[in-house]
């Protein structure tokens, strides 16, 4: 994403974005394309499906995991979530929801996951994990937080 995109969270002395994250609607249609066509696909090798019926099934199913399995409203809830990646921490931002807002240091990033091609699991050293949902290539994401990480960790052992 743009770094023109600044946090409503106040920077500290010297922090400086590094890199926005934002939700993109095209990877949150790509999983649920892909979870429709997975279930497809295992319907048709135990011979429920033939080759037009599975063609035929495929987008019912996509509108049934959007709607049955309350995807649009996940869509909807992170949609406007915004992380900023500064040279000290990692920030989020719900937009409307500013009392979710969040931030934390990078060296309290203990692990990262990344969560096929839209998601990247992140765990903390308190114990807790979140996801940044939808979000195109979460390697490169990782690699970027690990990167801006041990920079930060340098800075504090000079």
């Amino acid at each position: 994403m743009s770094l023109s995109a600044t946090p409503n969270t106040p920077l500290l002395e010297d922090e400086r974005v590094l890199q926005c994250w934002q939700p993109q609607l095209t990877l949150f249609s790509h999983r649920a394309l892909m979870l429709s066509f997975a279930t497809a696909l295992v319907l048709a090798s135990l011979g429920y499906l033939s080759i037009v019926q599975w063609l035929i099934v495929v987008p019912i199913f996509t509108v049934i995991f959007v709607i049955v399995f309350d995807d649009v409203a996940t869509w909807f809830r992170c949609r406007d979530d915004r992380w900023f990646l500064t040279n000290k921490r990692l920030i989020f931002e719900r937009v409307g929801a500013p009392e979710e807002n969040a931030n934390l240091t990078l060296d309290r990033v203990d692990w990262m996951q990344p969560w096929f091609w839209w998601s990247l699991r992140i765990g903390f050293s308190a114990g807790t994990a979140t996801v940044i949902r939808f979000v195109p290539r979460p390697r490169e994401v990782r690699t970027r937080i690990l990167d801006a990480k041990a920079a930060f960790e340098d800075a504090a052992h000079d």
